[in-house]
């Protein structure tokens, strides 16, 4: 009988063991697969570059090939709705450049381009509303300091 209950004990023991080893072996492979835990904390110290964030003001140079330029909707109604086209002024890293004025240009004189915020904030971003008082497609660019940026967006009035 003595026998029975140290064997019971004795598997009870195993299997909680084995219980807290799989527990223990399923967080490692959690903290692996989620590196950013960790690797925030080897980035501080080992790192050499400076990094920057919005608001932080420094020259910085603007990569007209990274920053971009969208419009939402892509279709509106002539003379009644607006189309908001948003341009993103970024760095060779993405961050964005602060203080830049955009300008949109527009191959059609029917296009209206009212500017909401011509110049960049923290962010890049500038942003302005169009409106056309005659129906068609027309392909909107933007420049900084007299640069096209890369990206284009066409949009449509019917």
């Amino acid at each position: 009988m003595e026998n029975k209950k140290n064997n019971s004990r004795t598997v009870v023991v195993a299997l909680i063991l084995l219980i807290i080893f799989v527990l223990i072996l399923i967080l490692f492979l959690f903290l692996i697969k989620r590196p950013a835990i960790f690797s925030s904390f080897a980035q501080f110290e080992n790192s050499t570059t400076t990094l920057t964030s919005p608001g932080v003001t420094g020259a910085q140079d603007i990569s007209y090939d990274n920053s971009y330029i969208f419009a939402s909707p892509l279709k509106a109604q002539v003379g009644t709705q607006r189309i908001r086209v948003t341009a993103y002024i970024l760095d060779g890293q993405g961050l964005g450049v602060a203080g830049k004025s955009v300008i949109l240009a527009n191959d059609n004189p029917a296009l209206h381009v009212y500017a909401v915020t011509q110049v960049t904030d923290d962010y890049g971003r500038a942003t302005f509303d169009i409106t056309s008082e005659t129906s068609g497609l027309f392909t909107i660019e933007a420049s900084v300091d007299g640069k096209k940026i890369s990206q284009k967006v066409s949009v449509s009035f019917n």
